[in-house]
């Protein structure tokens, strides 16, 4: 099978590319085993080859246990969003923009999009998370992978699906947890937020023990979190107001004579709630009248109140100096708790309503404009629910002192419940008419909500509920060892076959379930604003072989070649690369690459059929706004005619090492990335095409938009370029201690996408890109640490710099486009106590020590800081204690 689509470049670079990879492998396996080793090797992420460490022909960078302790983090999530090459990643809780993915993190290399970045455990492949960003997007839950057992991240910056297949386009994200511990620790820690006391605290243990051959280690964790309302934050959310409160447009000429709606009235005038402001709506002027707004920004969180409890275990045992067994066991379970909403959405079909029904005061029909529960009345709670299991089990071998193997089966899943609040549809209408409620007797006042009983509002209010699950079956077979000797040392080799199975469902219950008639047409769900799914249940499977080889040239240079055949189910791949590491000097090592990858479709992206909420702004036909942002219905549906997305990657760079104790190294990278796989932007489809056959709209006074649909769409290309650079020096230790700087940074030279038309392309670097389907990119993000240990006490201080990047929106006089850089610096002081036969650490620390707001961002009626760059809750302390015996 082939693809139904290669771009020439691609094609010719992959011809190339994979003559020069297989002509000395064929040369390669055809001759004897000699070499011995020499040195005790281990893996590094991105090659299957075992190596002293030493080699760095791809850029990968490692944030090892000690940073980890002195971040502060308690979440993976907190961890990876500080990442200088992380961009656009989705790990706080934001109901607006991000709301399908609350309660999980993710990581993003490169801007490059969520499904772009490989995450692996221990090395082998994780489930997909069973929710789908806003754009589309499917990755790995990195909120599952436990701290408590985190040994190191591994982090490689360029593409990789030579060594691991499909999804890594952008490189690869590599969670390593601990094993063959020995000993037995627990901690305990607390953190606050100094402004309004939003609380987390978290309790772990790690145990190991064994003997000569076999040894255990087990962690669990748990870790509770107070939610943070952004209602004490009102300036994050000042701008989040709906027009859609309670107001009416009447469509002829009226006289109300007496009660809260008397006046004279003319057709086609906006007439709000009379207790607007007392029930705490807002005014807000129309061309003719004035309508009730609903200011739903206070109402929802800024962090959500969270229950995590996570259990993880691994055993190895060695039968014999040549065969050893690993296992392991993973759980987390997650639940989001409460995650407050508006009352209720707002009635999209946009209701006519007769004189003498519903409680009109009028004497002519009037269209409702609003919601039927709003200011007055309580936010309900939409919870999420997500379990996630790991299995795994490794065998490796030796055949010779020379060539090993390792075989692998691992097993994970992901399922994930979401409740979301809403209005039955037929059960509003029936109340509209008067014959609502359990005996069919009730009408529903949308005129005065206080006439209304609480027997009628559960009566139209319901639920929609989604279950989703993921699941995924991996077996790995690697041989590895020397070929032969050259000059300058043996030639490894490496060489395996891989087997993938992964399964996707949907269901939603019966109100929320989309159907379709005997024509095939699409019956929406029974709800007057979300959109429900439609049910899904489909698996595929995908089979891989690769090998790579790595040749010593000579003494100052070797070259690494890979090539990976990947037979997926609908469709295949071949991707080789190259890599070359020379060392020019003593101090200074020149390396550069070459490859290609790809990424197939997700299931869901094959499949599903959902819907999503999207503040969007409306435009009128010559392309004037039209009123102010309002959430409407976006229905994202799956594609079966979606292209496996293609890339071409390159690296070059360098490394000075002048002295056993600094080292710089300089990357510049460029992802050729074609076919991106997304959802069509609602916000741009709506603005291009404003009365388009996707561009729903209710007939009547003004046209109201009530959603778009936008589909799953192959978004033609990305050509990003950019710098990343890192620093390490460290002094040894002598009377003063030992000290350590740390210093990463990623710059975009470029990032650029076609044009909404069609014609040229625009590069987005710097840019919030609210009207694409790129995320928001700042140019330059920077990381810099730096610690300090005397005796028993160590200092720790971590900086983090984002640039300043703008908005293309159209902002009002009082606001900027400019969204300003951001700084954040955070600090931490451990003192090691230590007794007979055990020990303890207590450490206190602070994070934005300086209590820095995030930057403002004028995005209409979402947030007015950025979630994906920003973090909300200015200063907090924690202090933790560990305790190992």
């Amino acid at each position: 099978m082939s693809r139904t689509k290669t771009h020439a470049p691609v094609r010719m670079f992959k011809r190339k590319l994979l003559a020069a990879a297989i002509a000395p492998l064929c040369v390669a396996m055809s001759t004897q085993v000699v070499a011995q080793n020499e040195l005790e090797e281990v893996l590094i992420t991105g090659s299957y080859i075992k190596s002293t460490g030493t080699d760095e022909a791809s850029p990968v960078e490692v944030i090892n246990n000690e940073y980890i302790v002195n971040s502060g983090a308690f979440t993976v999530g907190e961890l990876t969003a500080k990442l200088a090459v992380n961009s656009g990643s989705e790990n706080q809780a934001d109901s607006f923009t991000s709301g399908e993915t609350q309660g999980t993190s993710n990581v993003n290399l490169r801007g490059l999009g969520l499904s772009s970045t490989l995450v692996l455990i221990n090395g082998r492949r994780q489930a997909n998370a069973a929710t789908l960003a806003n754009d589309g997007s499917v990755f790995v839950d990195t909120s599952t992978i436990p701290v408590a057992a985190l040994e190191r991240i591994e982090i490689l910056k360029e593409g990789a699906a030579s060594a691991y297949g499909s999804d890594a386009v952008a490189g690869v994200v590599n969670y390593i947890l601990k094993k063959d511990f020995e000993g037995f620790e627990i901690n305990g820690g607390y953190q606050t937020t100094e402004s309004d006391s939003q609380d987390t605290t978290e309790a772990s243990f790690l145990a190991g023990f064994g003997n000569d051959s076999t040894n255990f280690t087990f962690a669990g964790a748990i870790m509770r979190q107070d939610p943070l309302s952004a209602g004490d934050r009102p300036e994050l959310v000042d701008n989040a107001i709906s027009t859609l409160g309670r107001s009416f447009i009447l469509l002829g000429p009226d006289e109300v004579t007496s009660g809260d709606y008397a006046g004279t009235y003319s057709p086609g005038e906006n007439v709000p709630d009379p207790n607007c402001s007392a029930n705490g709506g807002l005014i807000i002027p129309q061309a003719s009248g004035a309508r009730c707004g609903f200011f739903y920004g206070p109402r929802f969180n800024l962090v959500n109140e969270e229950e995590r409890n996570q259990l993880y275990g691994n055993v190895t045992h060695d039968f014999s100096d040549t065969l050893s067994l690993t296992a392991e066991l993973g759980w987390t379970k997650n639940e989001v708790k409460d995650n407050p909403q508006s009352p209720s959405y707002p009635a999209l079909s946009f209701p006519l309503v007769f004189p003498g029904q519903a409680g009109s005061p009028f004497n002519v029909p009037v269209v409702w404009l609003g919601r039927p529960l709003g200011s007055d009345f309580a936010s309900p709670n939409a919870p999420r629910d997500s379990e996630t299991y790991r299995g795994s089990l490794a065998l490796d071998g030796a055949f010779t002192d020379n060539w090993s193997y390792n075989a692998a089966l691992t097993y994970s899943s992901n399922e994930r419940d979401a409740d979301q609040p809403d209005t039955q549809a037929s059960r509003l209408n029936d109340a509209l008419a008067g014959v609502g409620g359990p005996n069919g007797d009730q009408t529903f006042n949308v005129f005065d909500s206080s006439a209304n009983s609480q027997e009628l509002i559960d009566y139209i209010s319901v639920y929609s509920k989604a279950n989703r699950k993921t699941e995924l079956l991996v077996g790995d077979f690697v041989i590895s060892g020397d070929l032969f000797d050259m000059g300058a040392g043996p030639v490894g080799f490496a060489a395996g076959l891989q087997y993938r199975d992964e399964g996707y469902e949907a269901s939603w219950n019966e109100v929320a379930t989309q159907t379709r008639d005997a024509d095939g047409t699409l019956i929406p769900a029974d709800l007057i604003f979300l959109g429900g799914g439609f049910p899904v249940d489909e698996d595929r499977q995908s089979y891989a072989a690769f090998a790579e080889m790595q040749i010593p040239v000579t003494d100052s240079l070797e070259v690494n070649l890979a090539a990976r055949y990947e037979n997926l189910d609908t469709d295949d791949s071949i991707d080789p690369k190259i890599a070359v590491r020379w060392q020019v000097a003593d101090s200074v090592v020149l390396r550069a690459s070459a490859s290609t990858a790809f990424r197939e479709p997700s299931l869901s992206q094959f499949n599903a059929f959902e819907t999503s909420l999207q503040g969007l702004q409306d435009f009128n036909a010559d392309g004037t706004p039209k009123g102010g942002v309002v959430f409407v219905r976006v229905n994202s549906a799956g594609n079966k005619d979606l292209e496996v997305e293609t890339s071409t990657n390159y690296n070059l760079g360098a490394i000075w090492q002048p002295t056993d104790n600094f080292d710089i190294r300089l990357d510049y990278w460029r992802f050729e990335y074609d076919d991106v796989i997304t959802v069509e932007s609602a916000q741009g489809k709506l603005q291009n095409d404003p009365e388009g056959e996707d561009v729903i709209r209710i007939a009547g006074p003004g046209s109201q938009l009530a959603g778009v649909n936008a589909d799953y769409i192959n978004a033609a290309s990305v050509d990003t370029d950019g710098l990343d650079i890192a620093a390490t020096y460290v002094i040894p230790t002598n009377s003063m201690g030992e000290f350590g700087l740390n210093f990463t940074g990623t710059h975009f030279l470029s990032y650029e996408i076609p044009n909404a038309n069609g014609r040229g392309t625009r590069d987005v670097a710097g840019f919030f890109n609210h009207d694409n389907f790129a995320r928001s990119i700042p140019e330059t993000k920077l990381n810099l640490s730096a610690d300090w240990m005397i005796g028993n006490h160590t200092v720790a201080a971590i900086a983090y710099w984002v640039d300043e990047y703008e908005t293309t929106r159209t902002v009002p006089a009082d606001e900027s486009a400019k969204i300003d850089s951001w700084t954040t610096v955070d600090l931490n002081y451990s003192y090691n106590m230590e007794f007979s036969d055990s020990a303890a650490v207590f450490s206190f620390g602070a994070k934005n020590v300086f209590d820095e707001d995030p930057s403002r961002v004028y995005d209409a009626a979402n947030f007015s800081y950025d979630p994906k760059h920003h973090d909300p809750r200015g200063r907090i302390y924690y202090a933790r204690v560990k305790y190992a015996f």
